[in-house]
């Protein structure tokens, strides 16, 4: 595996550590993080623990808020929780039941689901403020972000990828918000994102052609640029095992 491979394997682990810690409440256990990176140095387990704590991911429970948020922030948090106390609390089998009728196109459900994902927002919050913004300005936009991901509930198979979709468009408005990706993490999460897309297409019409395809078929029949198969396929050779790449494009 190249170092670039290397790199990319290790921030799409972290980023999904980071997915994990949202749908858990804001921690991690020790067990997850051992998993998802086996057999590291520890100066290296000493960089994943700081990013996590950077992140205010807490390791077998979440932290306690008053350690990493403002007078000011606790004190709107605490006022927001207390509101959403008059909210019906959701088991996890309702919670499931009105995520199948929202997939199925309820409206009353959608509705519904947008107050079961209201505590969820305020813990992804958690993990972004300080970063530039304050609790009552991300829970703001966590909670637009929530409604629209909700809207968006007919592209979504089964509730475990509901859970992921909401989460996910949640944390990303979240960071948007507070402009917190640097150059060198806007750039891995591109090229991630470009890998992911371009291997996602080619699975999808290698499985309809039982073999592999070419860039030719990727570029025609996927609807990709060419020099964005080729940047793929330079990035990572996974994408080889969906696509017959001739000697001068590697």
């Amino acid at each position: 595996m190249s170092d670039r491979e290397e790199e990319l394997q290790f921030a799409r682990k972290l980023y999904e550590l980071k997915d994990t810690a949202a749908l858990q409440g804001g921690y991690l256990t020790k067990e997850q993080i051992d998993e998802c990176f086996p057999q590291m140095s520890t100066e290296q387990m000493k960089l994943i623990y700081d990013y996590l704590e950077k992140n205010h991911i807490g390791i077998d429970q979440p932290l306690d808020s008053q350690e990493f948020m403002s007078e000011e922030d606790n004190g709107y948090l605490k006022f927001y929780l207390e509101e959403l106390e008059e909210i019906e609390q959701y088991s996890d089998a309702k919670k499931r039941a009105i995520t199948m009728s929202a997939i199925s196109g309820d409206k009353m459900a959608r509705e519904e689901l947008i107050k079961v994902y209201l505590n969820n927002v305020v813990d992804i919050a958690k993990l972004y403020v300080g970063q530039g913004a304050n609790m009552s300005d991300l829970i703001g936009e966590g909670n637009v972000a929530l409604a629209m991901a909700v809207s968006m509930m007919e592209c979504i198979e089964s509730p475990e990828d509901a859970d992921a979709m909401i989460t996910r468009t949640v944390m990303n408005a979240m960071e948007e918000y507070v402009g917190m990706e640097s150059e060198e993490e806007e750039t891995l999460r591109k090229a991630l994102e470009l890998v992911d897309r371009v291997t996602d297409k080619a699975a999808e019409i290698s499985k309809e052609y039982m073999r592999k395809v070419t860039i030719d078929e990727l570029v025609e029949e996927g609807g990709l640029d060419r020099e964005e198969v080729l940047e793929a396929i330079r990035i990572t050779d996974g994408c080889k095992e969906y696509i017959e790449v001739p000697d001068e494009a590697e």
